[in-house]
């Protein structure tokens, strides 16, 4: 057994609950360790580990004493990013707001073990209409340092309160060109429109997006991390864990009705057989399984291993210039050559995003130069 083989079969065995079994051989601990923080899975690899007392003593003790260090920071961010959601839908309740909560903690909820889960920021949905209301509210439980306004974001405004980092969305997301997006924004707004799913927070319920909107919507986010930069398997394993809760209740019909307007059923196919055949969920639970998908999806596993989470292994080595022109120049040079290597399995989403890279960078620029 290899590293990768290994790191997959602990990373099931914490999602699934499944008897974890590694050679007595096997000694390449440092590897699989590495592996899981490149995708920030490293909360369910440690714990699979230091948990099954026959694998753990085969673990170094500096190395076992640095997995315990950082489960408990995993699970004090934990309680530190629902405590600071919690004010944050409160004080937005409090305004006439009724806020939904995106992505990240709220997905946390369908992981056997929430805490295991890496955390990232806090994501709130408040549609057009509460924007700007939104924003203020939120501007004032931090401080103008925190905002992060300096360039307008059509979908989101980022801040920062206290140690947490929120993103409250005026969009759920936003497509280019304006052709793709009008289409996204119309399955938006219909999947946001009823059916809610509240989710317990200390007793307080706090909404998630419908059932069927939902695992199409995580599919997209992440397949959008996966065109521009990267993805880690922390997102696909999101997904999983999402479509595995939603077995039986998802709307098959509504669901390819989106993916086919949007024009992603082929990618939701690739990314199905890594969710069947790479993380274990069950053939049956992954709406359109299609096994013909198989060989693209092992390409595409391949990539993703080698990038880790948003790319991050890509940027290894490189730093930007300091220079504004040069650095833009930079980031254009290492986004285009990274998007060689998506060009042969997904060309026209690759082609399309070189696009956009062009010339929203250009408007950045442009912007830019106005300000100055």
């Amino acid at each position: 057994m290899d590293s990768i083989e290994c790191f997959y079969n602990i990373l099931k065995s914490s999602l699934w609950g499944t008897v974890l079994t590694i050679p007595q051989d096997f000694d390449e601990w440092g590897r699989v360790f590495c592996l899981a923080k490149s995708h920030s899975v490293l909360g369910l690899v440690a714990n699979a580990v230091l948990s099954n007392n026959e694998i753990a003593y085969r673990v170094h003790a500096d190395e076992q004493k640095n997995l315990k260090v950082f489960l408990m920071s995993n699970i004090a961010t934990h309680t530190m990013l629902n405590n600071t959601m919690l004010k944050v839908v409160g004080a937005l309740r409090l305004n006439g707001v009724d806020p939904v909560l995106l992505k990240g903690q709220g997905i946390a909820k369908y992981y056997p073990i929430p805490e295991l889960r890496q955390c990232g920021d806090i994501d709130i949905y408040v549609g057009q209409e509460a924007f700007e209301k939104s924003c203020s509210v939120i501007m004032a439980m931090s401080t103008p340092e925190d905002h992060q306004r300096d360039i307008p974001s059509l979908k989101h405004f980022h801040t920062r309160i206290g140690p947490a980092f929120i993103e409250i969305h005026r969009y759920t997301d936003v497509y280019w060109p304006k052709r793709y997006d009008r289409q996204y924004q119309k399955i938006s707004d219909e999947g946001m429109s009823s059916k809610l799913v509240p989710l317990d927070f200390s007793g307080v319920h706090i909404m998630s997006p419908p059932i069927d909107f939902n695992v199409f919507y995580i599919f997209n986010h992440f397949w959008h991390h996966f065109i521009a930069d990267g993805v880690g398997l922390r997102q696909i394993c999101d997904w999983v864990m999402l479509l595995h809760a939603s077995y039986g209740k998802i709307d098959l019909n509504n669901l390819s009705d989106m993916l086919v307007r949007i024009k992603l059923m082929k990618e939701w196919k690739v990314f199905g057989c890594i969710a069947v055949e790479a993380l274990g969920l069950p053939a049956d639970e992954m709406p359109f399984y299609d096994t013909r998908y198989r060989r693209k999806a092992s390409k595409v596993l391949d990539l993703i291993l080698l990038e880790g989470n948003f790319g991050r292994e890509n940027l290894k080595g490189y730093k930007r210039p300091k220079g504004y022109f040069s650095g833009k120049f930079y980031s254009f040079i290492r986004r285009f050559r990274r998007n060689l290597r998506v060009l042969c399995l997904f060309p026209a989403e690759s082609i399309r995003h070189i696009l956009k890279i062009i010339v929203c960078g250009i408007s950045v620029m442009f912007y830019d130069k106005l300000r100055i």
